[in-house]
C-alpha cells in the first residue's frame, strides 16, 4: 500500500481530519478537499489513487465531481468511494450509474471503509 494516495472530499472538517489521520496511520498519502470545486481542482493536481466523496457539498455535489472527473482523460478512471449521510436508493443507484464502486452511509465503520480501500487499490492482496 505505500505510496497509494487517496483524496477525501467531505464539508465536515471532523471526518477529513479523523479520516486522514487513520488512512495516514495505515501508510497512505492523504490530501483533502471541503467542496466539489476543490475537489476537481485537488484531483487534477495530486492525481489521486483514490477518492473517498461525499455527497452533500458547497459548491456542488460528488455527483457533480464525479461527472466532471468522468469527461478528463486524466482522471476518468480514478475509482470512487462515496461516504455520505445520504442513505437513499435512488442517490446509491446514481452513484453506482456514475462509476462509484462502494457506498457508505455516516456514520460508518473506518474497518469497512479501510478493506474497500485496499481491496479497490490492491486487489492482489485480498
Amino acid at each position: 500500500m505505500n505510496n497509494k494516495t487517496v483524496l477525501v472530499v467531505d464539508d465536515d472538517e471532523d471526518i477529513l481530519k479523523s479520516l486522514g489521520i487513520r488512512l495516514k496511520q495505515k501508510g497512505f498519502e492523504v490530501f483533502t478537499a471541503q467542496d466539489a470545486y476543490q475537489a476537481v481542482m485537488m484531483t487534477h493536481k495530486c492525481n489521486p489513487d483514490l477518492l473517498i466523496l461525499d455527497i452533500g457539498m458547497p459548491a456542488g455535489s460528488g455527483f457533480t465531481v464525479m461527472q466532471k472527473l468522468s469527461g478528463s482523460s486524466h482522471t476518468q478512471l480514478i475509482p470512487v468511494i462515496m461516504l455520505t449521510a445520504l442513505d437513499d436508493e435512488d442517490a446509491r443507484d446514481k452513484a453506482k450509474i456514475l462509476g462509484a464502486l462502494r457506498y457508505f452511509v455516516k456514520p460508518y465503520e473506518f474497518s469497512e471503509v479501510l478493506s474497500a480501500v485496499k481491496e479497490i487499490l490492491d486487489p492482489a492482496d485480498e
